[in-house]
């Protein structure tokens, strides 16, 4: 498949982290700014030649310095704890001197609240060690750590496409060529939204990894590590077990047990919201694509323009998929699958947002979102990446003959 074959044994990858972890461990105390620079320096190799990649230089080169130019502008334009959760989750790296303090705290709330965990002290455990054992004390540390994690959400979703993507393409060599990987690799690593979430001190990075690692564990029946990532990634998100399940229903093609599961969350919603609660599950299906909404000229703004022009980005692919799936017999079990899936993941946000609403007794009703869903559309932004490469692999047909022939049929 074209992949990458130099350096990939995870015992290297282990070593070299701690290398990494080693030279932050001196360069920290003497400046904190130089340190943060080496450390994405020494990223560079970890990306190309510890991890398994396709045959996509274009891709990885491009999308890896975009990234770090991102990093670069965000670092000095970015307050990484302007939210309420931000300011919480950097204010346990002062209230705890040592991680001797906090590691008993958070596994004393496991214990006593593993029906209602909190997610402060569970993702503490996350980055309480990298800022304890390096001493930091800048929130700006934080973006060592997401930058990292966006690697490896970017990573996993390949090796879950090379491995497992077996939709069909409209040439059998595409499912060998490296252009359907490039061009989730690099739509993943220039992303607005994870570049923006994976600057400032939040868990949503950490969330979208964990439902990628979560479904190629259960993938490949890994059962017991599943569950203690599904554990974990519950303890940060309550309905990630819903995105979890949902990457796995799409890579192993399990078409009826995924529409069953959509059944059952309509009718959940049904039975909690009515009618509204399915109108407004599918406005945000749309609005998973189209968020920001780039119709509304506020958003053009200079703080979210990126963000707007990946959601026109989007709109342009969702036009796109539609006209795909009325040509292309071939392409439509994905679609199906794929639209399914986030379908009920609306569901899920529309639920959780009707509670908060609900709770904070204001008005319900047509198009009430009720909480920042342009964060919560980052665990299946993997999903939506690739589903842009398909469409743009079977876009191509359009091209050749002018699309002529229902391909694959």
């Amino acid at each position: 498949m074209g992949v990458n074959r130099t350096l990939q044994h995870p015992l290297i990858a282990a070593m070299y982290l701690v290398m990494l972890m080693l030279m932050a461990k001196l360069l920290f105390p003497l400046d904190e700014q130089i340190g943060m620079v080496m450390f994405f320096a020494m990223l560079i190799p970890f990306f190309f030649f510890l991890l398994r990649w396709p045959n996509t230089p274009g891709a990885l080169y491009g999308g890896i310095f975009a990234m770090l130019a991102g990093k670069l502008i965000y670092a000095v334009t970015t307050n990484p704890v302007t939210g309420p959760d931000e300011i919480h989750y950097f204010e346990q790296v002062s209230t705890f001197q040592k991680l001797s303090d906090f590691m008993p705290y958070a596994l004393d709330h496991v214990v006593t609240q593993w029906a209602n965990m909190s997610a402060y002290p569970i993702f503490g455990m996350l980055y309480m060690p990298l800022f304890k054992w390096l001493e930091l004390e800048d929130p700006l540390a934080i973006i060592m750590l997401n930058s990292l994690l966006l690697i490896l959400v970017v990573n996993q979703t390949y090796r879950l496409n090379a491995l497992h993507f077996k939709y069909a393409l409209p040439d059998v060599r595409d499912e060998q060529s490296p252009r359907f990987h490039g061009v989730v690799i690099f739509g993943l690593l220039v992303s607005p939204s994870f570049m923006l979430l994976s600057s400032v001190f939040a868990k949503d990075v950490a969330c979208a990894l964990l439902g990628l690692y979560g479904a190629g564990l259960l993938i490949r029946r890994k059962y017991v590590l599943f569950l203690l990532v599904l554990a974990y990634s519950t303890g940060l998100r309550d309905y990630s077990i819903i995105y979890t399940f949902g990457i796995y229903f799409l890579y192993t093609q399990k078409m009826r047990t995924s529409i069953t599961v959509m059944i059952a969350a309509m009718g959940l919603l049904v039975m909690q919201i009515g009618p509204l609660g399915l109108m407004n599950a599918s406005l945000l299906t749309v609005f998973l694509f189209i968020s920001p909404n780039p119709v509304n000229l506020n958003n053009w703004n200079s703080e979210i323009a990126m963000r707007t022009l990946e959601a026109l980005w989007m709109s342009f692919i969702l036009g796109v998929s539609v006209l795909n799936f009325l040509r292309f017999k071939a392409s439509r079990r994905f679609y199906i699958l794929a639209f399914t899936v986030l379908f009920t993941y609306a569901c899920t946000l529309v639920l959780v947002g009707y509670v908060t609403v609900t709770g904070r007794e204001m008005e319900y009703g047509l198009g009430t979102v009720g909480d920042n869903m342009v964060r919560k559309k980052l665990p299946v932004l993997p999903i939506l990446y690739v589903l842009s490469a398909y469409t743009l692999v079977w876009g191509r047909k359009w091209f050749q003959t002018g699309g002529a022939g229902n391909a694959g049929s």
